[in-house]
């Protein structure tokens, strides 16, 4: 059994001091020593999922990270491991807890099939991985292994943690006992154009693109909208996330809350959103200044044949607002568009805007053929400026 601290300082002496994941009574030790220590940050994550999008948008920015969280989540997590982190070639490090594992101490009927597989299913992701040290004189060998590996390979290393690997730690941080006091949401709707008259997501894409900053970061998500994107110009301030759906909103959080000088501008769809709506719980809690956050929503699914979503009874806005985002706007003209996009607003966030379209697409869109890994090089070496 391990002191938190003793494998924390290694962490440190490493450069790796941004954390994210999900608790387990199992990480309550590390978790409660990360948050009581003010060298080390921590983020906690809705979704083990976004976690992982999370570092993996700080790691863009310079910043190394931890995510930590229960084996039942793990997957939760598959999708950001092999379609973000894979693709893309970030590296972390992952604590991952064993809980069922089959030799261990009873467990809830929960975690009997994922203890049983934990192990193979790290192993089919490709992930390398060993158990978490539980003695003083493994924590430094056992880091040199994980800290050698993603630097030759750029992918993540996993720490998989039995019961009883760290000592109790209780946690000396207190939740504040101020009252969260009256608050009054209103928002309020006014959508008037016809389905087929709505802009095109081109339109709304060359908006962007006409008013953004020297210092803007583009982060598109998955599909159609990193396409377009990237057919109208492709430039080293422009990230396609080519997987990962819905992860957009949380990798871009993960890189603004690590470099407030740049804005991260992020275009998400309505899609996506809805399969990870706690990332907008997450963005009004941690509330980056430099984060516009652009829904274009034709309440389609646009690049699998354009099968309907449920966006058409969903405000955006609305629920941006009671989540925290600062300023939210939601429109259907393209000029009101324009206008919100210039405002000076935009520029002190979290903002959201909520742009319904039209479904459809050119004909002639062509699909990035800059690599992810190059993506993500460029665009590192564009920030490191």
């Amino acid at each position: 059994m391990i002191q938190a601290k003793d494998f924390l300082e290694i962490c440190k002496k490493e450069g790796y001091t941004f954390f994210s994941g999900t608790p387990c009574s199992y990480l309550k030790p590390v978790i409660n020593a990360v948050i009581d220590d003010p060298d080390l940050d921590y983020y906690d994550a809705t979704n083990e999922g976004d976690a992982v999008a999370m570092v993996c948008g700080a790691h863009m920015v310079q910043r190394k990270g931890v995510v930590m969280f229960q084996n039942s989540g793990l997957g939760n997590a598959v999708n950001a491991l092999t379609s973000l982190a894979h693709p893309f070639r970030f590296p972390f490090l992952m604590i991952v807890t064993h809980r069922g594992q089959p030799d261990g101490p009873a467990d809830e009927p929960q975690h009997e099939l994922m203890g049983q597989i934990n192990e193979n299913l790290l192993t089919a992701l490709t992930i390398q991985w060993e158990y978490f040290p539980d003695e003083q004189a493994e924590i430094a060998p056992a880091m040199a292994r994980a800290l050698a590996y993603m630097e030759e390979n750029k992918l993540p290393f996993a720490f998989l943690m039995r019961k009883g690997s760290v000592a109790a730690q209780e946690l000396q941080a207190k939740k504040s006992e101020a009252p969260i006091g009256e608050r009054t949401i209103e928002f309020r709707e006014n959508l008037t154009r016809r389905f087929s008259e709505r802009s095109s997501r081109t339109e709304a894409l060359q908006a962007i693109l006409e008013t953004k900053r020297e210092e803007d970061i583009l982060i598109a998500t998955t599909g159609k909208s990193g396409r377009e994107l990237y057919t109208l110009e492709d430039v080293d301030a422009h990230f396609y996330m080519v997987g990962s759906m819905g992860s957009a909103a949380s990798f871009a959080l993960g890189a603004a809350i690590n470099a407030p000088k740049n804005r991260f501008v992020v275009i998400d769809g309505d899609a996506a959103v809805l399969m990870r709506m706690g990332n907008l719980a997450s963005v009004g809690a941690f509330q980056p200044k430099n984060y516009l956050h652009v829904l274009l929503d034709n309440e389609v699914n646009d690049s699998t044949g354009g099968q309907g979503t449920i966006s058409a009874q969903v405000s955006f806005a609305g629920i941006a607002l009671s989540c925290g985002y600062k300023n939210v706007f939601s429109t259907d003209d393209l000029e009101e568009l324009k206008s919100i996009l210039e405002k000076e607003t935009t520029q002190s966030g979290p903002t959201f805007i909520h742009f319904r379209i039209r479904k459809g697409s050119p004909k002639d869109l062509g699909r990035p053929k800059v690599k992810p890994f190059a993506v993500k090089e460029r665009m590192m070496q564009r920030l490191a400026k």
